[in-house]
């Protein structure tokens, strides 16, 4: 059986097994441009990762055994991220970076504890 890398990169993408070409090894900038000829622009891809997380739904979907067959689970897993990469989803969410803040009581008195080993 030869790998079908496309339709299962495809199937964690969009959740939808689709017809796309095969290559015999993964391209994601063919993967891209056979995805938006299909319907799956990045922008609808972006939606679809939103809406997955939104409804708290794994996303990217776990790929079925039979899509799978013949692609190698490290290099399946690294054609994803380099997919994801490519179409700007590595992160769905930014957040800024987090700010010192002062600790409260709480925070302060289990910084001042110290373990029975350290007390000298």
């Amino acid at each position: 059986m030869t790998a079908r890398w496309h339709a299962a990169l495809a199937w964690a993408l969009t959740g939808v097994e689709l017809a796309l070409p095969e290559p015999g090894r993964p391209d994601v900038a063919a993967l891209v441009d056979d995805l938006a000829r299909s319907g799956w622009p990045v922008e609808r891809i972006a939606e679809h990762a939103r809406a997955e997380a939104r409804a708290e739904r794994a996303w990217p979907h776990p790929v079925p055994a039979g899509l799978r067959a013949g692609c190698g689970a490290a290099q399946l897993a690294a054609a994803l991220g380099a997919a994801r990469s490519t179409l700007g989803l590595t992160a769905l969410e930014t957040r800024a970076p987090s700010t010192r803040r002062t600790l409260n009581a709480d925070e302060q008195r289990l910084m001042r504890e110290v373990p029975p080993h350290h007390v000298g």
